[in-house]
């Protein structure tokens, strides 16, 4: 699928941009790094899915390409990847505070595909399992409803003693069938690993080493940036 480009004179200023903006949200380097403790947020899960629950719930054709499961019209001529890790508390916060906005901005209106990859940090032992959970709810068409629960409980799980119960317990509420998710989970080592490998090794090329980072059409963004971030790299495309 062909994507717009912006002339290069266009996308001269991005890094400026993203510097401003980011410098004055105090935002910038709001990211998780390999091997560095950063911690999952401890806020109360009772708190915070009452609070957030449902305002990204997901109503759009959900669409899957034989390895990503994404957002949006085939025929976007923007592409958003973001590139997260689901113990990473910067991710969170990116996906209570922009994602929903994106959403309703860009791929509603057809201007944008969006495309979740997973860059599993290795200080994150349960960042993988996680993404585990998310992948087989996508094989009963759940994955973003599961990606949204993964989140907005992600003080639970990071926690938990048994994690898998826990992304058991969500697959319940979203009214999968539970046993294909656990089949699923407990072969996801086997059926995943490869793919997410790739996903990591992919960030690496592009220069990304910490979560959340993003490309749009290449361009890359890195840290939980607010809304108006995106929106000046959008725009460029749309010019």
């Amino acid at each position: 699928m062909a994507k717009k480009k912006a002339p290069n004179w266009k996308l001269l200023p991005v890094g400026l941009i993203l510097f401003a903006v980011g410098f004055a949200s105090g935002t910038f380097v709001d990211t998780c790094e390999a091997g560095e403790d950063c911690p999952a947020n401890v806020i109360e899960a009772g708190e915070t899915a009452e609070e957030q629950t449902g305002e990204h719930t997901v109503e759009l054709d959900q669409s899957y390409d034989g390895e990503y499961f994404y957002l949006g019209s085939d025929d976007a001529p923007i592409t958003i990847v973001e590139y997260t890790d689901y113990q990473c508390p910067f991710c969170q916060r990116y996906f209570f505070n922009t994602f929903g906005q994106i959403l309703e901005e860009y791929v509603e209106s057809g201007k944008v595909r969006y495309t979740v990859k997973d860059m599993a940090l290795s200080g994150h032992a349960k960042a993988k399992p996680a993404a585990y959970a998310a992948r087989c709810a996508g094989e009963q068409d759940r994955y973003w409803e599961m990606h949204e629960k993964i989140f907005t409980f992600q003080n639970q799980w990071s926690y938990a003693d048994d994690a898998q119960a826990q992304f058991t317990e969500y697959a319940t509420d979203l009214g999968l069938n539970t046993s294909k998710f656990t089949t699923c989970y407990e072969n996801a080592p086997g059926k995943y690993d490869d793919q997410i490998k790739a996903d990591i090794v992919e960030a690496s090329t592009l220069g990304i080493s910490g979560t959340p980072s993003f490309s749009i059409n290449g361009q890359i963004i890195v840290g939980a940036q607010p809304f108006e971030t995106f929106q000046q790299v959008i725009e460029l495309f749309n010019e």
